[in-house]
């Protein structure tokens, strides 16, 4: 077995916050998006932070070109009832929430949905319910599970991170995070649960630092390249119009 996803994150599109600090989300976006579709993969996931209401037509529409499909998550700044009547590619387990799972011979994929800026209760009963499996997890959300402290986390936390990282701590194989949310790139670990935070496409943040500190000269997105017994990832990340590939 062998499978690539391309793992993007905080798109931001159309959003004034990013807009006004000079930022540049659909050229970024449409930048990646023309390098990953040089490249071989076979998923491309996106966790959230997607796109103000107005661009998500625009969003949905770019994504719409990459086969064999894509996969979604909502963060903090995205709306259900907003972008769900443009996402076809799966069945939620929630008509209020967007959160699935699926399989293949070795992994299973979970998605969640943070955007209310916690996890809901019946999100963590189903929670419970799919980690009970003898495959490996691998988890995408928008919110870290193991946080760390950062502006972006002052203004915007995952205020029950700690009821999820005990239910996953529960699985019996191995958990991996992909996240964003913080700007930033990150691996740590926590028993069971390796966490990786990609930067975003819009702009980054300064890491450790108590503020919110935005660079707009850079963006990014990660390889992730699964076997049957190992998982391997790496970042490609640009400054303006130079691609290069870092490890991270």
């Amino acid at each position: 077995m062998s499978k690539i996803i391309t793992h993007i994150t905080d798109t931001h599109l159309g959003d004034p916050s990013a807009l006004d600090r000079g930022a540049n989300p659909k050229k970024n976006l449409k930048a990646v998006l023309e390098n990953i579709a040089l490249d071989k993969f076979d998923d491309l996931v996106i966790t959230g932070d997607l796109a103000v209401k107005e661009d998500l037509e625009w969003l949905f529409s770019k994504l719409e070109d990459y086969k064999p499909g894509f996969k979604i998550t909502l963060g903090n700044h995205d709306v259900f009832k907003d972008v769900i009547p443009y996402y076809h590619g799966t069945r939620s387990q929630s008509e209020t929430e967007l959160y699935y799972t699926h399989e293949d011979e070795f992994y299973k994929y979970i998605y969640m949905d943070s955007s209310s800026g916690e996890i809901s209760e019946a999100q963590m009963v189903w929670l419970t319910s799919e980690i009970n499996t003898l495959k490996k997890i691998i988890v995408f959300i928008h919110h870290p599970v193991l946080g760390f402290p950062t502006g972006v986390d002052t203004a915007y936390p995952l205020k029950n991170r700690d009821m999820i990282n005990e239910i996953l701590q529960e699985s019996r194989q191995p958990v991996t995070v992909f996240c964003g949310h913080y700007h930033m790139p990150d691996k740590r670990i926590d028993r069971k649960i390796t966490q990786y935070i990609t930067p975003s496409v819009a702009f980054q943040v300064k890491k450790n630092s108590p503020t919110i500190e935005v660079n707009v000269n850079s963006f990014a997105y990660r390889i992730i390249t699964l076997e049957e017994n190992s998982i391997k990832t790496s970042l490609v990340t640009n400054f303006y119009d130079r691609f290069t590939k870092k490890s991270g």
